[in-house]
């Protein structure tokens, strides 16, 4: 049964709007229809800001339930301003490519602790036998980052390193470089262990967790299986830039445009951008920011199948959006769905 729970109770004067920002800087079942439970006792002492004090959640939980929505949450400063489950709270299921963002958390941390670099040559941490090929040699963490070590998702050799950028599961060697640095094995339970001390724990993301695909393959077998909870929870702590162990200069550099694609940085999906690329064969640079709705400073993990993370820290919120494919359109990150929630969401702030 759908359930939805609103937390419109008192207010607060909060300046700004979504669209200009006034502070500082993996299957789900049948429709059914939307039904209304009893709000909650806030949780927190925060009042909710007066931007949300006027809307009205319908047209919300329509789209919500017309796109296969499993599991939907939004916060606005350290309040939740409404939740939206197909079933309940405790959905769980792999958010794809969305876990790519959360290695870079990894990433960021083990490179504060002195463990690598950025300019760390893969070779010298996985040895030359990495890519079926062996024609790694000049392929460091900051390509693997940035999605510019021209290998495909077989690791064959595509471009060079460093002059075309090119989406592909390479990145997840990066899972390897972490683990090997910090004395662990390349397994899922000690990518587990390592994620659950590093970053689920600290956050209060308790029901995270990496895992063994079965049909993964050699170059994505490991997924992240969470609630969308457990998403708002690493939200917040990117939005305040408050993860114990990653530094705030690792934020900057994530989310800081580069000219192979300026709507992607360090595993994460930049929005407000002059233009940017999508995976797949087409890889054309477009025009305009990824979401013309979203706020400006907006950055996202964004997996297969609509599987959301939005955080903007100049306006607060943190979004996550779990379920099956949301539009007919959805590619490997961005679909319609994007645009058609933040138009919404925007009007809905006031």
């Amino acid at each position: 049964m759908v359930s939805r729970r609103s937390f419109l109770v008192g207010a607060a004067a909060l300046g700004g709007s979504l669209l200009t920002p006034g502070c500082t800087r993996d299957e789900v079942g049948e429709s059914s229809p939307v039904t209304t439970t009893t709000t909650p006792t806030p949780t927190t002492t925060t009042t909710v800001p007066e931007l949300w004090a006027a809307a009205d959640f319908g047209e919300l939980d329509a789209l919500l339930d017309e796109t296969d929505t499993a599991s939907f949450v939004v916060v606005d400063g350290d309040r939740t301003i409404h939740e939206w489950y197909r079933d309940d709270t405790s959905h769980t299921q792999d958010i794809a490519s969305a876990q790519k963002s959360v290695l870079s958390l990894l990433v960021g941390r083990a490179i504060a602790d002195g463990l690598f670099s950025l300019d760390t040559r893969i070779d010298d941490v996985l040895g030359t036998d990495w890519t079926p090929g062996g024609q790694s040699a000049s392929i460091t963490v900051e390509h693997l980052l940035t999605m510019t070590s021209g290998l495909d998702d077989a690791l064959a050799v595509v471009r060079e390193p460093g002059v075309a950028w090119l989406y592909s599961g390479a990145f997840a060697r990066l899972f390897d470089v972490v683990t090997r640095t910090s004395g662990r094995a390349s397994t899922a339970k000690d990518l587990n262990d390592l994620a659950s001390e590093w970053l689920f724990a600290l956050v209060g993301a308790d029901g995270a967790g990496f895992y063994e695909r079965p049909f993964g393959g050699p170059y994505a077998r490991f997924g992240l299986r969470c609630t969308a909870g457990d998403l708002i929870e690493i939200g917040r702590g990117v939005r305040d830039r408050s993860i114990p162990g990653v530094p705030a200069e690792w934020y900057t550099a994530s989310f800081a445009a580069t000219a192979l694609n300026q709507s992607y940085g360090y595993l994460w999906w930049l929005n407000g951008q002059a233009t940017f690329r999508l995976p797949g064969r087409e890889r054309r640079e477009r025009p305009g920011p990824l979401v013309p709705s979203a706020p400006s400073d907006a950055v996202a993990a964004l997996g297969k199948d609509d599987q959301k993370l939005y955080i903007s820290s100049a306006t607060g919120l943190v979004v996550a959006r779990q379920g099956g494919r949301a539009d007919a359109g959805t590619r490997a990150s961005l679909s319609g769905f994007d645009e058609r929630l933040w138009a919404l969401l925007a009007e809905l702030r006031g």
